[in-house]
């Protein structure tokens, strides 16, 4: 019993000081600081590298040119047709940020045509479905994608509009901190997971129907892109991991991903595998700021369904690395989920 309790007290610290680290990184991604101003205030490099403001150069794979942005809908997206609040962008270092997301688009990275694979993957940044983290869960995963031979499309999907004191849509820096701080703090208790948190707010089936039509678009436009229509996938990081998740448990017959990915979050509660459910990659920090064992249970859905699915929780890693390279044990995460795209067959 004394054990049982020293470790619930451990984990309670673990949890505490993630998530002063990560309200840190907020403040450092939205705070618009320079990588010297983020070193000082944060202490060491490691705010850096889970912000993504330390330098333009952060690491990664290679850039890949994008070839084009299209929009998901002709006109007004349906749902958020009375949504006509400007949409908010912060680039600091070379990071880029979106909020208050109206008009959902995605952005084409094709690979190399001598080592294309005929797979490709939508890519879903996670940021509390308030926020956006588009350089380190977006573009870099895209470059990543890239180099092993998968095309990828970057999904800006639309996102809870940031609502100040006044009752008003804000772009203001402090309102869309005090916005997504007060969404992280409820989202680390222990009667409301990460998920519900996402799924009780207004507007996260928007979320959802945008990244069902962004794969049925790639479906649809297989040719042109030169990709395999029975080779398309998902993954999402944090909400876009929710996203993700969802995706494989619900969606058009277009919209049907042959493969997920889900990087720290994401099993909807209340769900079970449906049986021609895709592969499912799963990855997490063991002590995840926001329940890891969301991942383990998706982990555990799947397993049950005798479905193929893999799990990995590194240790030394804080939530949101994405496609940074950190020198931890995490940055294996994508070569991880390579081969076991080819262990189910989804990579040819």
């Amino acid at each position: 019993m004394i054990t049982f309790v020293a470790m619930n007290n451990f984990n309670d610290l673990i949890k505490m000081k993630n998530l002063l680290m990560l309200m840190s990184a907020v403040l450092l991604i939205l705070g618009g600081c320079s990588g010297n101003g983020a070193s000082k205030d944060a202490g060491d490099d490691q705010f850096q590298l889970i912000a993504g403001t330390g330098h333009s150069d952060i690491g990664g794979a290679a850039p890949v040119e994008p070839l084009e942005t299209i929009r998901l809908y002709e006109g007004v997206a349906p749902g958020s047709e009375s949504w006509t609040h400007p949409e908010g962008k912060s680039e600091t270092n070379g990071t880029i940020v979106y909020y208050n997301v109206s008009t959902p688009e995605m952005t084409v990275y094709l690979p190399d045509p001598s080592i294309a694979t005929g797979a490709a993957m939508v890519v879903c940044p996670g940021g509390a479905f308030s926020i956006l983290s588009y350089t380190s869960e977006g573009i870099m995963v895209a470059n990543e994608l890239c180099q092993r031979g998968i095309a990828a499309f970057v999904l800006k999907y639309r996102t809870t509009p940031i609502i100040n004191e006044q009752g008003e849509v804000s772009n203001k820096m402090e309102d869309v901190m005090k916005f997504v701080m007060n969404l992280m703090s409820k989202s680390n208790t222990a009667d409301l997971t990460a998920t519900q948190n996402c799924l009780n707010m207004e507007n996260s089936h928007l979320s959802f129907e945008d990244a069902d039509r962004a794969i049925s678009m790639v479906r649809e436009n297989a040719a042109k892109w030169k990709v395999n229509p029975e080779q398309i996938g998902i993954v999402g990081f944090s909400a876009g991991a929710v996203i993700a998740m969802h995706q494989a448990l619900e969606h058009s017959e277009a919209g049907h991903p042959n493969f997920s990915g889900v990087v720290y979050g994401g099993w909807v509660p209340g769900w079970e595998a449906p049986a021609d459910a895709a592969p499912l990659f799963v990855c997490s920090p063991t002590y995840d700021i926001f329940h890891p064992e969301e991942c383990i249970t998706a982990y555990q859905i799947w397993q049950k369904a005798k479905l193929p699915v893999e799990l990995h929780c590194y240790s030394d890693c804080q939530h949101g690395f994405g496609a940074v390279p950190t020198g931890k044990s995490s940055d294996l995460w994508m070569e991880a989920m390579v081969r076991f795209m080819k262990d189910t067959g989804f990579l040819k």
